[in-house]
């Protein structure tokens, strides 16, 4: 499941865009501001694919927000929402480090085609970047062979992969993955039981890190 950050202050227009990507399978969090993007990422080591960035934020401003985002090595892509419609101020913004915008008033199906584009992008990235694994979907690909895979356990590969070589605990897969310390760590044992069997001689760099969690090698 792709998971999506909308930085809005309008609170109507910010729980239209969450219903709206929510009835299409995407996980959705609305903020408020620039700075409360930023400490959840920084600060509790929130992760998205995509973030949706209205530029007239109170504080830090949506350029300022992305500018900020972006010296920082966050390459999350970033779509633009504006109302402003003149063409400077599109520069500006894909100059700060946007990768798109939209409009207001934007039309749905434009809005939703521009963030399976970028979607797309990232994941084309990914794969270019990595050769041993290709994210696709429910799927995975290695040595051109396609695997299926639950939602859930595509999201535990790929934040293991995205820290290879790094423990990463049991504690933090149930949070990034199940958004709660509420479900049994037994099911992350399950899960990378799961993976090790359908990634074959693959899943055996999946090793287990006594006392802490699971790491990729």
């Amino acid at each position: 499941m792709f998971r999506i950050a909308v930085v809005e202050d309008d609170i109507s227009i910010g729980n239209l865009l969450k219903r709206i990507l929510s009835k299409e399978g995407f996980y959705v969090k609305v903020y408020s501001t620039g700075e409360a993007l930023i400490n959840e990422l920084f600060e509790y080591g929130k992760e998205y694919d995509l973030i949706i960035l209205d530029v007239m934020l109170p504080g830090m401003n949506g350029v300022e927000t992305c500018r900020f985002l972006r010296e920082r090595k966050v390459k999350v892509p970033i779509l633009m929402l504006t109302a402003l419609s003149e063409e400077d101020d599109k520069v500006i913004g894909l100059d700060s480090g946007a990768d798109d915008y939209v409009t207001k008033p934007f039309g749905v199906k434009e809005l939703l085609a521009r963030i399976r584009a970028l979607l797309r992008r990232k994941e084309t990235i990914s794969g270019t970047q990595s050769k041993e694994i290709v994210f696709n979907g429910n799927f995975v690909e290695i040595e051109g062979k396609k695997i299926e895979l639950t939602k859930k356990e595509i999201e535990v590969l790929k934040i293991l992969f995205e820290n290879k070589g790094t423990p990463v605990s049991k504690e933090t897969l149930l949070l990034k993955v199940w958004e709660s310390r509420d479900v049994s760590k037994r099911t992350i044992d399950v899960h990378i039981k799961h993976l090790r069997d359908k990634l074959g001689k693959f899943g055996n760099r999946i090793k287990t890190v006594w006392g802490v969690g699971y790491k990729f090698e």
